[in-house]
């Protein structure tokens, strides 16, 4: 039996209800702080905002501030403006002039058609690819396509200069990111860094070259390598000498000893330097993909894959993971590091 609710009673919970809405509409964003002049040495969380050189910057990492990581040099931890609604990604578009992929053999199946750029596998699958999906393309007169075996331009690189009715058993259904373009891929321009030893930069080349990064990641390597061992100078004498020029502790080399096989094509050596820096590259490469840019990709290399904002080791003690991914980054970009 339902009871009958007077007409006088509804009308008073509608304005309550009115009232309340009001009220915490009206409420300040808590999870955003204004915390004036930006200052080094200062623990900052997401979108919290500072002010500096006349502007307004919002914090998009947690992080505590480096003499040097002023919000204009770090765009991975600060965004010029107050804002801190995320823009949101847009859909790549369907291109009708460019190269054209396909599901099967023979230029069979699905077709999908790409312009120029540089495509991550999020942007493939906005334009109708799959991962792991191509087996024929056709590619315009005078245009280059690049295709790469992982996400974010990793793993190995195929190139295209001309159409293709199968492209064979070794590239077929490995495609997980793209780059097109018109004519001949640009040169990098990337160049060994002037404080990098040359032997150093050679084992950071190789490595890049591997992964078909353009010489990007050579600057990543070698800033990681400066942070890790000084270029190797801070090893004699050091407790973690047995770890190499990019540390890489012992438990973790055996973890990842199939996965440098399967894309070196050799056993791990700890005593050859290439090795060490291959064997770190892939880790931090992985890094990278899994956690979605190269500045939190640091942060997990350094602070391991459960790291977070005030994360502590067995004894108790401070992970400053943060602190390790602002001055690699710094060091990364004061090379000219493009991402």
């Amino acid at each position: 039996m339902y009871k009958k609710v007077s007409v006088r009673a509804v009308s008073l919970m509608s304005a309550f209800v009115l009232l309340l809405s009001v009220f915490f509409t009206a409420l300040p964003n808590a999870d955003a702080a204004a915390r004036g002049a930006w200052s080094p040495n200062t623990a900052y969380a997401v979108n919290d905002t500072v002010t500096y050189g006349g502007g307004t910057y919002t914090c998009l990492q947690a992080h505590t501030s480096l003499t040097g990581w002023e919000p204009p040099n770090v765009p991975a931890l600060w965004k010029s403006g107050s804002t801190t609604t995320p823009t949101p990604t847009p859909s790549t578009p369907p291109a009708t002039n460019g190269a054209i992929f396909y599901a099967d053999r023979d230029y069979g199946g699905k077709a999908v058609t790409l312009g120029t750029g540089n495509y991550v596998l999020s942007q493939l699958n906005n334009a109708g690819i799959p991962n792991d999906w191509m087996s024929s393309l056709k590619v315009p007169n005078g245009w280059t396509v690049e295709v790469y075996a992982d996400d974010n331009f990793g793993g190995t690189k195929w190139t295209y200069t001309s159409s293709s009715s199968w492209v064979g058993e070794s590239v077929n259904d490995k495609m997980s990111s793209v780059k097109i373009y018109t004519g001949s891929p640009p040169a990098s321009g990337v160049t060994r860094p002037s404080e990098v030893p040359s032997q150093i930069w050679t084992y950071a080349m190789n490595v890049d070259n591997k992964f078909g990064k353009g010489g990007d990641f050579a600057l990543l390597l070698s800033a990681v390598i400066k942070k890790e061992s000084s270029f190797g100078a801070g090893l004699p004498g050091s407790p973690s000498a047995g770890d190499g020029l990019m540390q890489v502790e012992p438990n973790t080399r055996a973890a990842y000893a199939s996965q440098f096989s399967a894309k070196f094509g050799r056993t791990y050596n700890h005593s050859s330097e290439q090795d060490q820096v291959a064997l770190g590259g892939l880790i931090l490469d992985e890094k990278i993909a899994r956690f979605g840019n190269i500045y939190n990709g640091l942060l997990h290399y350094n602070g391991g894959d459960n790291w977070y904002p005030g994360a502590t080791d067995s004894y108790g003690r401070p992970i400053l993971a943060d602190q390790y991914a602002n001055a690699v980054y710094g060091t990364y970009k004061g090379y000219g590091g493009q991402n």
